[in-house]
């Protein structure tokens, strides 16, 4: 906050009352200097407003507006924002945080972030401010937007078939890629605060102009329900006779995601508490979205939750470290709920941590699934003096040998043969499977077991995570596709479309993760990247987490060195069992709890 020290022109708030600011953006021309006054309101239904949502950019490079008559500091993202929202013959009455919160003040920052949430929920309406046309042109931008909107306005087969052969399956697919290097561009889309300023409003993904939040680029406007829309009717919901376009982006699907469990589960107190509805919401949205300052992984979410029963030790604080605060949070979900689950989000990047203490930045593909964690079998107690955790584990192995760690081997061409191969041999095979039922088929089981089966020479083995998800989710992605009989693209043709983005997520799935064998014979791999196991490291799985943890001797207890995934688990080979990736339904779920039941445990110190 180096750009705003100095004399600020905020008058302080009423600390004991809903008073915000909001700024008045006076009128003027494009091209004429920010002017902005700042008024006094109370928060509630009455305040006219408008709540803009946006990335500040880099701080430390700003040029000064005038605040109350006095220059003030803006990066050049907002000042921009500014220059395009600004109306030339009336005022705007906006709530921008870095302008409306005093930079300055530790203790009204502090504040302030616990009412963020009534204000995007109370706000007229939500801006999104996604930044100037670069690195595209107007034009550029408003084909985009008109495509998203022509295709949010096609809600029935007879509308899309009818698209499809008004403009050409050739502009559809273009049209499409333009539309997810825009997204890529706009670094709103991997923003942590986003959820919040979206999730809160009341129904965002619903196609109704007067309640979406609205995408702006220059002087573009989208509304967000349209681009949701698209994802949710083209990408997601696609039946067996149409075209499935690609995913627009991932962010999307899981603020889906955040905004039904917000409903469903977030706002469902009777049948959560609050430490197992953060153990719920962190790990859905720390890894895929970005913060600059770490202490916001935990913060940006409280907008989502309901915190009036927060213990006053884990209200806003800025003035705590990013450790300290994590090391907080950690300690109240395990003491007040045992979700153990939490330890595998752990990245083993955040040296400054506890190793039992997750950042939250691992994407670990097993759910937290509220109610059907084992509370009953887990024993965990916060050891606050030595900053340590006592748990019980079972000892399934020691690793024996240490693979190398892998690396890009095949050039890209070769690499999409193979697969494309693999794939066309898996359709003909499933010819006469109608419907299909991919999670439990023998083709996701057979995927499974060829992706755990390959050369280690080759570095072909893959998390097993991903196989989950790819069992699942790319027979539907290669051939669900149908055109109809017209159609100039064929369907090899329609396939080949998701092939590469196929394989570039499994490329970034296994890039930097080390191999290992166990004495008990199998294999694994570690999953979270350049984390590498040491020979004598023990295998084991906690009592209350379905994982194998991998820990390392230190001191009267071990330290954890990440967690990993094993080709079998006793007599238990995967893909045998029906697995797929919702645990409270596996093969694996149960094969943990009989060896919880059944095996001598250890009692141990987790630092």
């Amino acid at each position: 906050m180096e750009a705003f020290k100095g004399v600020s022109p905020h008058r302080p708030l009423n600390k004991n009352g809903k008073e915000i600011r909001i700024v008045r953006l006076m009128p003027n021309k494009f091209s004429a200097p920010v002017e902005c006054e700042l008024d006094h309101v109370v928060l509630d239904h009455e305040a006219d407003y408008e709540a803009v949502s946006y990335c500040w950019g880099d701080p430390s490079i700003t040029e000064p507006i005038l605040l109350d008559g006095k220059p003030y500091p803006v990066t050049l993202n907002l000042l921009d924002g500014l220059n395009y929202l600004r109306r030339e013959d009336s005022p705007r009455r906006l709530w921008v945080d870095s302008l409306c919160i005093n930079q300055t003040d530790i203790a009204e920052r502090n504040r302030e972030l616990l009412k963020m949430r009534d204000i995007y929920k109370l706000a007229r309406s939500v801006l999104i401010w996604l930044g100037d046309y670069r690195p595209f042109t107007r034009l550029h931008v408003k084909q985009v937007f008109d495509y998203v909107t022509t295709l949010a306005g096609c809600c029935s087969e007879e509308q899309d078939m009818a698209l499809i052969r008004s403009i050409g399956y050739d502009e559809l697919w273009h049209m499409h890629s333009q539309l997810q290097e825009f997204i890529q561009t706009r670094e709103w889309f991997q923003r942590m605060w986003i959820l919040q300023e979206v999730s809160v409003r009341p129904k965002p993904y619903m196609k109704n102009v007067a309640v979406s939040p609205h995408l702006i680029c220059g002087n573009l406007t989208l509304p967000f329900s349209y681009l949701r829309a698209v994802d949710q009717y083209w990408v997601t919901n696609t039946k067996d006779h149409r075209i499935a376009l690609p995913p627009i982006c991932p962010s999307l699907s899981r603020m889906r995601s955040i905004w039904y469990g917000y409903q469903s589960i977030i706002l469902d107190e009777e049948h959560s508490t609050l430490p197992q509805r953060f153990a719920w919401i962190l790990p859905l949205v720390a890894a895929r979205f970005h913060s600059t300052d770490q202490r916001d992984i935990v913060y940006a979410t409280l907008g989502l939750l309901s915190v009036d029963t927060l213990p006053p030790e884990l209200l806003p604080d800025y003035g705590k470290s990013a450790a300290e605060i994590l090391t907080e949070y950690a300690s109240f979900i395990i003491t007040n709920s045992r979700v153990l689950a939490i330890l595998q989000y752990n990245s083993m990047l955040t040296k400054e941590l506890p190793t039992w203490v997750p950042d939250w930045r691992h994407d670990s593909w097993w759910p937290i699934i509220l109610g059907a964690e084992p509370y009953g079998r887990a024993h965990a107690r916060v050891l606050k003096d030595i900053s340590a955790l006592e748990v019980d584990i079972v000892v399934l192995t020691e690793v024996s040998r240490v693979g190398p760690r892998l690396e890009n081997h095949d050039s890209t061409e070769n690499s999409t043969s193979s697969w494309s191969n693999f794939f066309v041999d898996a359709e003909e095979a499933l010819a006469n499977n109608e419907p299909p039922v991919w999670r439990y088929s023998s083709f996701g089981k057979a995927l499974w077991q060829l992706l755990l089966a390959f050369d280690l020479s080759r570095q072909d083995l893959h998390e097993p995570g991903w196989h989950l998800s790819v069992a699942e989710h790319v027979p539907p992605f290669f051939f669900r596709e149908r055109s109809p009989p017209d159609s100039p693209m064929s369907e090899k043709r329609l396939q080949g479309c998701f092939l590469a983005e196929t394989l570039a997520t499994l490329e970034a799935t296994i890039l930097e993760k080390h191999l290992f064998r166990g004495m008990d014979g199998s294999v694994g791999i570690m999953c979270q990247p350049n984390v590498e196991p040491d020979e004598g490291d023990i295998i084991c799985t906690i009592k209350g987490s379905y994982a194998d943890f991998v820990l390392r001797k230190h001191l009267d207890g071990y330290r954890m060195i990440g967690i990993c995934e094993r080709n079998k688990r006793g007599g238990l080979a995967i893909g045998d069992t029906g697995l797929h990736r919702w645990a409270g339904t596996t093969g694996l779920n149960s094969f943990y709890e009989e060896l919880w039941t059944t095996s001598p445990g250890r009692r141990i110190l987790i630092y």
